[in-house]
C-alpha cells in the first residue's frame, strides 16, 4: 500500500447507518433532564498516540455537555478500542442512560 493509499485511508469516512457517530445518552443530576448526545467521529474523538488511558485504548472523547432546563455543566471522558468500542467512561455532573 503506497502511502498515498494509507493517508486517503486515514482520512476515510465511515459508512453505513451511525457509523460516522457515536450516540448516549447522559442524565442530569440536578434537573433530572435526560440528553442524547452524538459524537462524530472524524471530529469529536481523538486518536490515542500514547500510552495514555487503559490498555487497549485507541481513541478517546472528553466532552462537556449543556441541556436546555439547567446551566448545570456535564464532563464525560470515555475511552474507546480500535472497533470503538468502549472501554472504560467517566461522567460528572450527571449520569449515563443504558
Amino acid at each position: 500500500m503506497s502511502f498515498l493509499d494509507k493517508l486517503k485511508n486515514f482520512f476515510a469516512v465511515p459508512e453505513g447507518p451511525g457509523a460516522s457517530f457515536i450516540t448516549f445518552k447522559v442524565k442530569c443530576k440536578q434537573c433530572g433532564e435526560i440528553i442524547e448526545v452524538k459524537a462524530r467521529k472524524t471530529s469529536d474523538i481523538s486518536r490515542i498516540y500514547t500510552e495514555e488511558g487503559p490498555s487497549g485504548a485507541a481513541y478517546f472523547l472528553r466532552k462537556e455537555i449543556l441541556g436546555n432546563n439547567c446551566s448545570n455543566l456535564i464532563y464525560v471522558t470515555m475511552y474507546f478500542g480500535p472497533n470503538f468500542d468502549i472501554i472504560s467512561k467517566d461522567i460528572s455532573g450527571g449520569s449515563f442512560i443504558d
